[in-house]
């Protein structure tokens, strides 16, 4: 091959790897013959067409580098992640058995196998290969992200937060590990570092309109506003709702009746300001988003 062949090719691995996948198309556009059949150029292209969303396309590359270079462990696992991407969950799951049926100790096959199982509601095996994933390379950043993707499933919010926290001193800089911290981070109500986190998130990632619906989410609740109601994002509302109940009926039975005549009152009023509030304050903010 090539000196600029070469060039090229290692060029468009640079460029995926800093997050450029419309550049890493670009170079690849100037390969041909032999070149473009290299094993690294359906890799690349798929897992550039992938990171843009245009899985259809990315699937129908990888599936030609399959055909051209047999069951390489890499296409297979960029192919199973746009099958996914496309809610094709049972053909994704085929590609990673076929790469596990040669490595079945490959931690990057087990994690994207793991990924499909969350997508079909399987926690508990995600969670199952997320661990002998990590058997086998306890260092990985990987890891700690999807770690705490099987703890959001399991409704495990603190360990979510953990395992988010672990993932983003891998890489302060990862927008889905900052995607992940700012999740974990409003749902252990600290509403601060979920709107910093998840505004970074989405800024870095402008056409995913669930990321962006999130930070908006975030900020309505980072509002100023919003702080009176933030015994309801940290607590069960059913708990605060039966705490104040047993307040205002427990002042009643001590023969304190005016003060539990203000109590109800005040109770009241703080309900009002938690059903108008939200839907005013989060009207506006979406206009100035």
């Amino acid at each position: 091959m090539s000196e600029p062949t070469e060039a090229r090719l290692q060029m468009a691995g640079h460029w995926l790897q800093i997050g450029h996948p419309e550049r890493a198309l670009d170079e690849l556009q100037g390969l041909w013959g032999d070149a473009a059949l290299d094993y690294r150029a359906y890799l690349f292209r798929g897992a550039a067409l992938h990171s843009l969303d245009r899985n259809s396309e990315a699937i129908d590359v990888l599936r030609d580098g399959l055909s051209q270079h047999g069951p390489f462990l890499p296409l297979l696992q960029v192919l199973a992640a746009a099958l996914r991407a496309e809610g094709r969950l049972p053909e994704a799951e085929a590609a990673l058995l076929q790469g596990l049926s040669l490595d079945p100790n490959d931690p990057d096959l087990l994690l994207g196998y793991a990924m499909v199982c969350l997508s079909a509601g399987q926690a508990e095996k995600a969670s199952a290969l997320v661990e002998r994933a990590a058997s086998q390379a306890p260092e990985s950043p990987q890891i700690s992200a999807a770690r705490a993707q099987v703890a959001f499933a399991l409704g495990k919010d603190r360990d979510m937060h953990r395992h988010s926290q672990k993932a983003l001193s891998h890489d302060p800089d990862d927008p889905g590990a900052r995607a992940l911290h700012g999740t974990s981070a409003m749902l252990t109500g600290d509403a601060t570092t979920g709107y910093r986190s998840l505004a970074s998130a989405a800024a870095a990632n402008p056409g995913d309109a669930d990321l962006g619906a999130a930070a908006r989410e975030a900020r309505l609740a980072n509002h100023p506003l919003m702080r009176p109601l933030r015994p309801f994002q940290r607590f069960n509302p059913l708990v605060i709702w039966i705490a104040a109940v047993a307040v205002i009926y427990g002042l009643r039975l001590a023969g304190l009746r005016p003060l539990a005549a203000v109590a109800a009152i005040a109770w009241f009023g703080f309900c009002i300001y938690s059903w108008v509030a939200p839907p005013l304050l989060r009207r506006w903010l979406n206009r100035n988003w």
